[in-house]
C-alpha cells in the first residue's frame, strides 16, 4: 500500500516539472525566471553587457525563447495560460552585428496565443527598437520583424483568432495595430524611414494590408463591423492615406505612387466599393461614401489634381480619370441609383456635378485645357 501511494506522488510531481535554461556570457546581465503550473519551458542567451530579461509564465504548457546579443537589451516575456508560446530575438543571426539598447514586452493572456518578435539585422546591428506584444483571448498569432534602429511596433490583440504581421526595415518608422474581435487580419510592411501606420480594427473577419515604400508616409485605416478589406499601397515619400469604414462587407483600395499625395476615404453602410489610384505628385482624392451598394472610383494621373466625390443613398456610381496637371473634379449625388462619369484630359479644368434624386445620370468629358462644366439635375 505505501509503495502504490509513493508512486502515485512521484507520477504527479513528474508532471509538474517545469524547465529553465539560462546562459549569459558577458557582464551585469541580469535574468529573472518564474514559472507557476505544469510542463512550461523557458529558454534565456544573452551575449554582452547590461541585458536584462524577465519571464513569467503561470499554466500549462507555455514556451518562451528569448535570444539577446548586444548590449542593453531588455526583454519582459508574460504567459498567463496554457500552450501559449513567445519567440524574442534581438540578435543571433548570420551577418548581422551586435543589436543594442533593444526593448521588447509580450504579454499574453488565454490559450495558444503565439508571438514572435526579431530585432536585428544589418551589418551593424539593429539599435533602439521597440516592441510591444499584447494578446487577450485564444489562438491569437502576432509576428513582428524591425530591422534598423529607432523603430517602433505596437500590437494589441482582444479575442480570438485575430492575426497581425508587422515588418519594419529601416529607420524610425511606427506602427500601431489594435485589433478587438474574431478573426481579423492585419499586415503591415515599410521599407524606407520615418513611415507611420495605425491600424483599428473591430469586429469580425475584417482585413486590412499597408503596404509603404519610402520615407515619411502615413496611413490610418480604421475599420468597424463585419468583413470589411482595405487595401493600402504607397510608394514614394510624404503620401498621406486615411479610410474610415463602418458597417460590414466594404472595400477600399488606395494605391499612391510618387510624393505628396493624399487620399481620405470615408465609408459607412454595408457593401459599398472605393478605388483610389494616384500616380504623380501631390495629388488629392477624397471620397464620402453613406449608404448601401455605393461604388466609387477614382484615378489621378499627373500632379496637382483634386477630387472629391460625396455619395449619400443607395447604389449610386461615380468615376473620376484626370489626366495632367490642376484638374478640379467634384461629385455630390443623393438619392439611389444615380449615375455620374467624369473624364478630365489636359490641364486646369474643372468639373462640378450634382445630383439630388433617383435614375439621374451625368457623363462630362473634358480635352483641354481650362474648361469648365457644371451639370445639376434634381428632380
Amino acid at each position: 500500500m505505501l509503495s502504490a501511494t509513493a508512486l502515485i506522488c512521484g507520477t504527479m510531481m513528474f508532471a509538474q516539472i517545469n524547465n529553465s535554461d539560462v546562459t549569459q556570457n558577458g557582464n551585469v546581465n541580469a535574468s529573472t525566471v518564474s514559472q507557476t503550473g505544469m510542463t512550461n519551458n523557458s529558454a534565456v542567451d544573452q551575449w554582452g553587457d547590461g541585458n536584462t530579461n524577465t519571464v513569467t509564465q503561470d499554466g500549462v504548457g507555455n514556451d518562451s525563447d528569448v535570444d539577446s546579443l548586444g548590449e542593453s537589451n531588455t526583454t519582459v516575456a508574460t504567459q498567463t495560460g496554457n500552450d501559449n508560446e513567445s519567440h524574442i530575438h534581438q540578435g543571433f543571426v548570420t551577418g548581422s552585428g551586435t543589436n543594442d539598447g533593444n526593448v521588447s514586452t509580450v504579454d499574453q493572456t488565454g490559450n495558444n496565443n503565439y508571438a514572435h518578435n526579431d530585432q536585428l539585422g544589418g551589418v551593424d546591428g539593429s539599435d533602439d527598437n521597440t516592441s510591444n506584444q499584447s494578446q487577450t483571448g485564444n489562438d491569437n498569432h502576432s509576428y513582428v520583424n524591425q530591422c534598423g534602429d529607432g523603430n517602433l511596433s505596437v500590437v494589441a490583440q482582444d479575442g480570438d483568432e485575430n492575426v497581425s504581421n508587422v515588418d519594419q526595415i529601416g529607420d524610425y518608422n511606427m506602427s500601431d495595430v489594435l485589433q478587438i474581435g474574431y478573426s481579423n487580419d492585419s499586415d503591415v510592411d515599410q521599407i524606407g524611414n520615418d513611415n507611420e501606420s495605425i491600424v483599428c480594427q473591430y469586429g469580425d473577419h475584417n482585413d486590412s494590408y499597408v503596404g509603404q515604400v519610402g520615407n515619411d508616409n502615413y496611413s490610418y485605416v480604421d475599420q468597424i463591423g463585419i468583413c470589411n478589406v482595405s487595401d493600402v499601397q504607397q510608394t514614394g515619400n510624404n503620401n498621406y492615406s486615411d479610410k474610415s469604414q463602418t458597417g460590414d462587407y466594404n472595400v477600399s483600395s488606395t494605391l499612391q505612387l510618387g510624393n505628396g499625395n493624399e487620399s481620405y476615404v470615408y465609408q459607412t453602410g454595408d457593401s459599398n466599393w472605393q478605388g483610389t489610384t494616384q500616380e504623380g505628385n501631390a495629388n488629392v482624392s477624397s471620397v464620402d461614401q453613406i449608404g448601401d451598394s455605393n461604388d466609387s472610383m477614382t484615378l489621378q494621373v499627373g500632379n496637382l489634381n483634386t477630387s472629391d466625390v460625396d455619395q449619400d443613398g443607395e447604389e449610386n456610381y461615380s468615376t473620376v480619370t484626370q489626366t495632367g496637371n490642376l484638374n478640379g473634379s467634384t461629385v455630390y449625388q443623393k438619392g439611389d441609383l444615380n449615375l455620374s462619369e467624369v473624364a478630365q484630359t489636359g490641364n486646369s479644368n474643372l468639373s462640378t456635378v450634382i445630383q439630388n434624386g433617383n435614375l439621374n445620370a451625368s457623363t462630362v468629358n473634358q480635352v483641354g485645357n481650362g474648361n469648365i462644366s457644371v451639370v445639376t439635375q434634381v428632380d
